[in-house]
């Protein structure tokens, strides 16, 4: 009696969240994308891996949340989805112009301490790719024997 119970207990906990995930969903009619300057609408659709007439839930959201910001193209990035129209909200990174690597005399240094690095020019700014960018520039740098090395970076 006890087994039966405890079986129809687990079959009625599947189908309850079964229902509450289809309710919570529904089909994307409109995607309106607002922010972009330099990005396209396509390319962002493209990254967000989303399509007109596709259904939606919130494991979906969360996964074009984390496509978008996973491009490396946004700072901040807002994904809502009211009376069947998506919004999608972006704040683009700044693009890097120039690098430039002042104090280094040595072609080979300078190739060594460049040739990883993820940052380049005409690429987006991200702060945390600076960072572990400068971990791979001091590290290359103490590999070569500059154990007093330092790294200042700025922008103009």
């Amino acid at each position: 009696m006890l087994k039966t119970y405890f079986k129809y207990t687990i079959l009625i906990f599947i189908i309850s969240i079964l229902c509450k995930s289809y309710a919570l969903s529904a089909n994307v009619k409109d995607i309106k994308i607002i922010g972009n300057e330099r990005i396209p609408n396509e390319t962002i659709l493209m990254f967000a891996d989303i399509k007109e007439n596709e259904h939606i839930n919130n494991e979906k959201v969360n996964q074009i949340l984390k496509n978008l910001y996973g491009s490396n193209f946004f700072d901040e990035v807002t994904v809502n989805f009211n009376e069947n129209t998506l919004i999608i909200i972006v704040t683009e990174l700044p693009i890097i112009d120039k690098i430039t690597y002042n104090g280094i005399k040595a072609k080979k240094v300078k190739e060594a301490i460049t040739k990883d690095l993820k940052l380049k020019s005409r690429s987006s700014y991200n702060t945390l790719i600076l960072s572990e960018d400068n971990k791979k520039i001091l590290n290359t740098l103490r590999d070569l024997g500059y154990f007093f090395s330092t790294i200042e970076t700025f922008a103009e």
